[in-house]
């Protein structure tokens, strides 16, 4: 008999997109080399009193552990506390909140990025020109984080001025009309600073339809692989350049398994960056392509054994009936 506790972690994303599925997909898969743990998943579709609801119902399901993404700082704060209060663990990831009552924080360190965007973008331009920003929900972590480190780079550019900035909430529509608008009131942009890939493209589309898009370059942040991310605009061209903004749904996991199994951990966890343009972007390309093919290699397995556990119960149940007779 398998008789190792049984722990219940439920994650409550804000956001439902190609990144949180990554992240999503990696939780999942750790979770398969832990026994007696399940992982029950829901996304808040950016609402917070969505978020809010799903915070609750793993509250009143009285999950081991929680894995949250604060869909905005401030409106989460309170509830995240309250989960916290009562004394079930929180990992907060990628997003934070505006208090320190949580178990354990895991991201990359957003301030940084928004400064190796602003270094990068200031060199490319070579210290002098016109940048546009298009951020993230204004009230995330990363969006204020990303924007704060870009101005604290730029700020030694005395030539480099950020000319206008609006919130794209991290989605490409939202980016294409502000984009738009922004052309019309500016007739000279140099570099276009986008919060994600979802963004970037997003002004890039508008850049084109007004006929403009090689006056000027984009940065993005997130380097996915897989069609439409940021590692094909790279290759595509369509970016100049992406940071790598790291899921790593599975560090995650480990962490939450570590604060279960009552093994030390720390409080933060910060995951680092890097560029990738089109000198390293290949390189890239052949490291992510060989890891998705290991991915549904290790998801095959996984269903071969989970085939072959339920057929060993069978036969045991199917003994335990004939010794009876």
């Amino acid at each position: 008999m398998d008789d190792t506790p049984h722990f219940r972690i439920g994650v409550a994303q804000c956001s439902d997109d190609s990144w949180r599925h990554k992240m999503n997909d990696e939780i999942l898969r750790e979770a398969m080399f832990y026994n007696g743990v399940s992982v029950e998943i829901r996304s808040a579709g950016d609402d917070n009193s969505k978020q809010a609801e799903d915070v609750h119902y793993f509250m009143d399901e009285g999950v081991d552990l929680l894995i949250i993404s604060a869909n905005e700082a401030a409106p989460m704060t309170p509830i995240v506390e309250e989960a916290y209060q009562k004394g079930i663990p929180v990992i907060l990831v990628d997003r934070k909140i505006l208090s320190d009552k949580y178990t354990a924080y895991i991201g990359a360190d957003n301030y940084e990025i928004g400064r190796s965007v602003g270094n990068y973008i200031a060199s490319s331009l070579k210290g002098k020109g016109n940048i546009v920003e298009l951020t993230g929900l204004s009230g995330s972590t990363p969006a204020m984080e990303r924007h704060q480190g870009f101005m604290a780079a730029i700020s030694k550019f005395p030539d480099i001025k950020l000319i206008d900035k609006a919130d794209a909430a991290w989605e490409r529509g939202p980016a294409e009309i502000e984009m738009d608008s922004m052309l019309r009131r500016h007739p000279k942009i140099d570099a276009v600073y986008a919060h994600n890939d979802r963004i970037a493209p997003g002004a890039y589309q508008a850049a084109k339809m007004a006929g403009r898009e090689k006056e000027m370059i984009f940065v993005g942040i997130d380097a996915l692989p897989g069609k439409g991310n940021g590692l094909e605009l790279v290759l595509d061209s369509v970016l100049d350049a992406t940071f790598i903004y790291p899921t790593n749904g599975d560090k995650v996991l480990q962490l939450a398994m570590d604060i279960l199994e009552k093994k030390p951990y720390p409080k933060e966890t910060v995951m680092n960056t890097a560029v990738v343009d089109r000198t390293n972007a290949h390189v890239m390309q052949l490291q992510t392509t060989h890891i998705s093919e290991l991915d549904k290699k290790i998801e095959t397995l996984n269903g071969r054994i989970g085939g072959y556990l339920s057929q060993v119960a069978t036969q045991q149940v199917l003994e335990h009936h004939h010794h009876h007779h």
